[in-house]
Formats: C-alpha cells, sequence, structure tokens
C-alpha cells in the first residue's frame, strides 16, 4: 500500500520555469533557482540491506537561486516506475535543508521500502532525487537513480503484547512491557516496546508475545525469532530501561541510577528548586512519599515539576508533559512523556519546559506521589499521580 512518510511538511507547487513575485514596498521577488542536477551518493544501483543499522550517505550538486538567495533541499523518494508528482517519502537535508547531504537511518529507509509494498527480509529497487525550493516553489533535479534495500526481517505481524518471564525477573510470573509511546516529541515506530524494571545478571528471562512467539536479544544488539522459549541475560543486577524494536529486530538498555522529582517555584522574590530523590517501589514504579511540597505555596500559587532521571552511562532522561492543566488532573495530563536535552533546554539554572502544574486549591498540600514506569495504571503507558493528605 502507498503511504506517504515525511519528516516536514512542505506544500509542493508546480511552477513555470520563471517565477517572481511582489513585496508590500513594490520590490519584485525572484523565486527562480537553476537545479544542481547531478547526484553523486550513492552510486545507482547500490545495494543495501537494512538489517545490519548502518546509516546510509546522499549527497548532490548544489543548486543557485537567481537572486543569490537561501535554497533549500528536500531527498525525495518514489517507486521505481514513479516521476516523484507522489513520493513516498520527503525529507529534509541536513541543517533544516540548508545542506546538499542527508545521512538516512536505515529505520527510515526501512519505512519508505514498506511503503513501496516490500515486505519482510525482501529486495527490492527506491528510486531517489533532489527537490531544491526557494520558498513554495521547488524544481526536481533531472537525474534520478536507483538504491537497491533489502528489508529487515521484521515480524508479521507484529506483536500486540510483550511480556517478560523467569527468575531473573522482580515477577517471575511476568513483567509486561509497553508500546512505545516515543521520545523527544517523535512518535515511536509500531512495533516498539518497552519497559523499566530490575533484572538480576546471574540468572535468565525469556521474551514472549501475545502469539506465542519467543525472541534472542543478541549480544550484536539484534533480536532473533525463536519457536522456543530461550533464556537471555543482562550483564549484571540494575533497574533497566528496555527497548525491542520488532520493526528493525533490534534491542537496546540502559540503566537507571536515580530519579528525582525536579520542582521549581517564584517564592520570597526569588527562585526556588526542589531536586528530592524518589525511592524505587519495584516493577517499574518509582515514589515519593509525604512529600510537604512547600514550594508550591507562594504568592503565585504557581510551581512547575518533572521527573529527572540520571542513566548508568551519565546521561540525562527528562520526565514531563507539554500538556495544559486545565480544571482537573485528568489521565492525559498525568502521563509522562520522554525527553532527552534535545528538546529540554538545561543551561539555565532553573528551567520550566515540560513541566505539570498542581490546580491552586492544593498548592502546599502534603502529598504522595507515584510515578509508573510501566503498562500496570490507568493510563497504560508511563504514568504519575498524586494522593494528597
Amino acid at each position: 500500500m502507498r503511504t506517504l512518510f515525511r519528516n516536514i511538511a512542505i506544500l509542493t507547487v508546480a511552477v513555470s520555469p520563471f517565477v517572481s513575485g511582489c513585496t508590500d514596498d513594490g520590490n519584485e521577488i525572484n523565486y527562480n533557482i537553476q537545479p544542481g542536477n547531478e547526484l553523486y551518493l550513492p552510486l545507482s544501483g547500490k545495494a543495501v540491506d537494512l538489517s545490519r543499522g548502518a546509516d546510509v550517505e546522499f549527497q548532490w550538486a548544489p543548486s543557485v537561486a537567481y537572486d543569490n538567495g537561501f535554497v533549500s533541499y528536500e531527498l525525495l523518494f518514489d517507486l521505481e516506475g514513479g516521476d516523484f508528482s507522489a513520493p513516498l517519502a520527503a525529507m529534509t537535508s541536513q541543517l533544516n535543508g540548508s545542506k546538499t547531504y542527508l545521512s538516512v537511518t536505515s529505520k527510515k529507509l526501512n519505512a519508505v521500502a514498506r511503503a513501496a509494498g516490500l515486505g519482510t527480509s525482501e529486495t527490492g529497487n527506491l528510486k531517489w532525487t533532489v527537490r531544491a525550493s526557494k520558498g513554495l516553489f521547488g524544481s526536481i533535479y533531472s537525474e534520478s537513480r536507483l538504491l537497491s534495500v533489502t528489508t529487515t526481517n521484521a515480524m508479521n505481524p507484529f506483536p500486540r503484547t510483550v511480556i517478560l518471564r523467569g527468575d531473573a525477573l522482580e515477577d517471575p510470573t511476568g513483567i509486561n512491557m509497553a508500546a512505545s509511546a516515543g521520545i523527544d516529541k517523535a512518535a515511536a515506530s509500531e512495533g516498539t516496546f518497552e519497559c523499566f524494571t530490575k533484572i538480576k545478571g546471574s540468572t535468565g528471562f525469556t521474551v514472549e508475545d501475545d502469539l506465542g512467539r519467543y525472541y534472542v536479544l543478541n549480544e550484536n544488539k539484534t533480536v532473533t525469532y525463536s519457536e522456543t522459549a530461550v533464556n537471555n541475560r543482562m550483564p549484571s543486577e540494575a533497574i533497566y530501561w528496555l527497548k525491542i524494536d520488532f520493526d528493525m529486530m533490534t534491542w537496546s538498555y540502559n540503566t537507571v541510577s536515580k530519579i528525582e522529582y525536579y520542582a521549581a517555584a517564584w517564592a520570597d522574590n526569588k527562585m526556588s528548586t526542589v531536586n528530592q530523590a524518589m525511592t524505587y517501589a519495584g516493577k517499574g514504579v518509582w515514589t515519593l512519599l509525604d512529600y510537604e511540597n512547600t514550594i508550591s505555596n507562594n504568592s503565585a500559587n504557581d510551581s512547575r515539576h518533572r521527573f529527572n532521571a540520571t542513566l548508568g552511562d551519565g546521561t540525562k532522561l527528562y520526565l514531563g508533559t507539554q500538556a495544559s492543566l486545565g480544571t482537573s488532573y485528568t489521565t492525559d495530563y498525568l502521563k509522562v512523556n520522554l525527553y532527552t536535552t534535545e528538546t529540554v533546554n538545561t543551561t539555565d539554572k532553573v528551567n520550566w519546559e515540560m513541566t505539570y502544574k498542581f490546580l491552586t486549591a492544593d498548592c502546599g498540600r502534603k502529598l504522595d506521589c507515584y510515578l509508573y514506569l510501566n503498562g500496570d495504571n490507568p493510563a497504560g503507558t508511563w504514568w504519575h499521580e498524586y494522593k494528597f493528605k
């Protein structure tokens, strides 16, 4: 089935070779472009096995605007016999479209190949070229090339639920993984599952889906289907953030060193902050009990809070929201989204990005806070709740 896969929405307009317009002061704007019309990399017919996970570098000749203005670029993909009038995918080049190159992940190329109708572990051709644009007006390069791709050995159909079982787990009878909601404002691809849980390194656990299929988590971070249960092992005992992608048949993990409740408020004519360590209660749940919440009891009855996680490799993970509070603590509002420093400004001494607020009537009230990084809660995904006292 033909679908459209884009990482940015751009209006495509058919134009004559020479286009101009006028500004409010009557000066003429020249939208004309001399397209580069030459593609450099990859070479035509290059074969790529997407299951290996390597990025593919695309390069092309620059275009020139008649008025020497800014030109932006999109990498276009289509079926082998397509003419790019309705491309399968349009990807903006590096640095917001300003560069004449783009490194495309195997995951994105696999999605394009799926849109082209290729099945699992199937080889076929994708046609590609470049569109140079000035404003809303674009020109497609006269040269195009074919890229031979072999898709990943993704599971078909994707699992609907995934469960971990075994003596290495906090609950040997089963830890349910949650369907991934994504990270940094980007939705996860279908078939991705993740969980936060403590796992022992000395004993094993199995990975099983709702169709009775088992999986092996290989050392090279690939995932292999197995007809029988196979024990998987982690390096050591720790609280793990485990993710399995059944589209690319890959897996990854990090450990969690700590999670802190972070709050900031303007009080007594100064900005105050709180970084309160939370306690791991088991099975992906962290708690902050008997929290006084005095920081929110200020002249503005206002404070902002989120959760800051420190991972085992030292990187930070921010758990918060972009939603508005409204008049009640809705389930959607209390959902927890994952962010990294790519979307959260951490350069300031204090920042309120991706944070929650309390209702005015609850400011200053003592509470217990529960952070659920599992699927066993009313939201069915990452979520938190307050129990006021």
